[in-house]
């Protein structure tokens, strides 16, 4: 087994950081969890940072339906993952992922002509419409991962390295 050093930490970290991203961000974490902010913060980076909890890695894992810490550990093991779902499975969330890609994308074009309205988007503005953007960024990835899953027509398995 390798030793757990600090470049797997920083990865956990890191990989812990993109779980936050894919569940929505800090606000929406807090509403899944009942931490507080300054905790998901510390989770989320910074000075301070603290791994989260391993039942809250799995809890934000599954609410975004992707094993992004999971892999980290796996492969900190010398295993791999591979999609878990069946083909059948998988098509059967891709009506509710479009759905959900279409309402972000709506509302990245409403809050767009909102921050362009007085000729000026601002930092605050463009943050806003940045946050919206990487939710598209990762709805797409998941209906990607989706489809990828239903043309490798593979069950998850962990496999050794």
């Amino acid at each position: 087994m390798d030793e757990f050093t600090t470049r797997w930490h920083l990865r956990l970290m890191a990989a812990q950081r993109d779980l936050i991203d894919a569940c929505g961000g800090i606000p929406r974490v807090m509403e899944k969890t009942g931490y507080s902010k300054g905790q998901v913060g510390r989770w989320n980076g910074g000075i301070d940072r603290d791994l989260m909890p391993i039942n809250v890695a799995l809890v934000l894992e599954r609410d975004c339906h992707r094993p992004i810490v999971t892999a980290i550990m796996a492969e900190f093991n010398g295993r791999s993952l591979s999609d878990d779902e069946d083909a059948g499975a998988a098509v059967d969330n891709l009506p509710e992922q479009v759905a959900h890609l279409v309402e972000e994308a709506g509302h990245l074009v409403v809050e767009t002509v909102k921050a362009k309205a007085d000729g000026v988007v601002t930092d605050a503005e463009a943050t806003r419409l940045r946050g919206i953007s990487r939710k598209i960024a990762t709805i797409t990835a998941d209906i990607d991962h989706t489809l990828a899953g239903v043309q490798a027509h593979e069950p998850l398995k962990v496999v050794r390295g």
